[in-house]
């Protein structure tokens, strides 16, 4: 047994000396919780080695036996940190920002008319802002431009404002373009049949683009989750940021289930979705919402009756104006009864005599990007370096 222990010993010190000592999310050969892969959890494992029932923690593939697979895991993991920590992100601008234009995210269809014959596939792209550090695990926020569903772009001066804001402050940003009103994008046969439901006054066109305006922004948050080593992404700390349009958006995001805006379609009626990372899972961690509104939340239970707002939302900050004559008052309002109402966090700022897009504005003498690095950190549990 001394012979075995030597052995087992001198293994993993050479795996000591090569492997890097991060942080790991979770570690499952950590099996006497003392927060390191050691050679006593290797020789715990050794102990169980060969059994076939009931093994518990040992069966660290839970294949339902314990065997040199398990070991292999185990030394894989040898010398490991595996306290969970939180990124962090800076209190001033303090890294250089590099950018990368017009990255593809995914496609979709452009149609003649809605529900018409197929036109043209479309790329779909955002622009990246990276702060230019050797931080191995870094929060991200994807930004969603506004326009009505009718126009805006990620070229807007005010949110490219922001993304050097807060990739100067370590956050990695990506900021989307989705398919608009006049693209004509795919839309499910249950929102083509149920425009008859549309209240009178309300733009046809506007309603059926938000569907593949969200589509595509679910296609986007999914290729960044699925980029997350690319790019030295936390998944657990992924923000959601929009203005007008992009908030509503924003919105569904932080809400929705995973199905929504994805699974409505299949891949014969839309190719493109196989281009869109669907088998990827990711989960908002917090959303940002300047003067939006619930609107794509609630037309899915109009159509469906089920409620997606639940107590799995994500933490919402809302900023909105009292004089908004675009997104009336009365959504902020509504949104944060309902999150209040349903157990979760939100946090309602009130610009008196405020209007639509007031980028500009304050909060309690903050500026708006200050305003959500406060949320951010509050709720997610970020570190804030000096």
């Amino acid at each position: 047994m001394k012979s075995l222990k030597m052995r087992i010993y001198v293994l993993c010190f050479f795996f000591l000396l090569w492997k890097p000592q991060t942080a790991l999310s979770s570690c499952p050969s950590d099996l006497d919780g003392s927060g390191w892969v050691e050679v006593d959890d290797v020789l715990s494992l050794l102990s169980d080695f060969g059994c076939d029932l009931d093994c518990g923690g040992a069966d660290l593939n839970e294949d339902g036996v314990v065997n040199v697979i398990d070991v292999l895991i185990a030394l894989g993991e040898f010398g490991q940190n595996c306290q969970s920590s939180t990124p962090s992100v800076w209190a001033n601008a303090t890294f250089d920002v590099l950018f990368e234009d017009n990255v593809v995210f995914g496609l979709g269809l452009s149609h003649d008319g809605w529900g018409g014959p197929t036109l043209d596939t479309v790329s779909l792209e955002l622009d990246v802002y990276l702060p230019d550090n050797q931080q191995a695990s870094r929060p991200a926020m994807m930004i969603v431009h506004g326009g009505g569903f009718f126009g805006g772009s990620n070229e807007q001066q005010s949110l490219v404002n922001l993304s050097y804001e807060y990739a100067s402050r370590g956050w990695v940003v990506f900021s989307i373009n989705y398919r608009l009103a006049g693209q004509r994008g795919s839309v499910p046969n249950a929102w083509l049949n149920a425009l008859n439901l549309i209240p009178a006054g309300q733009n046809t066109d506007q309603v059926l683009a938000m569907y593949p305006a969200n589509r595509d922004a679910k296609a986007a948050l999914r290729w960044i989750a699925s980029h997350a080593n690319q790019y030295d992404i936390d998944v657990n700390h992924i923000s959601v940021l929009g203005g007008s349009a992009g908030a509503f958006i924003s919105v569904a995001l932080g809400s929705c289930e995973a199905e929504d805006y994805t699974g409505e379609l299949s891949v014969i009626q839309d190719p493109t979705l196989e281009s869109t990372n669907m088998s990827q899972e990711v989960q908002v961690a917090t959303v940002l919402n300047f003067w939006g509104g619930r609107a794509s939340v609630d037309v899915l239970t109009a159509l469906d009756g089920v409620s997606r707002f639940d107590v799995n939302d994500a933490p919402l900050m809302i900023v909105h104006g009292t004089n908004d004559a675009t997104v009336n008052y009365s959504e902020a309002l509504s949104l944060n009864a309902t999150y209040l109402a349903n157990g979760n966090m939100c946090t309602l700022h009130t610009i008196q005599g405020g209007g639509h897009g007031i980028w500009s504005a304050n909060v309690d003498g903050l500026p708006l990007w200050s305003v959500g690095f406060d949320f951010m950190v509050q709720h997610q549990g970020l570190t804030i370096e000096p």
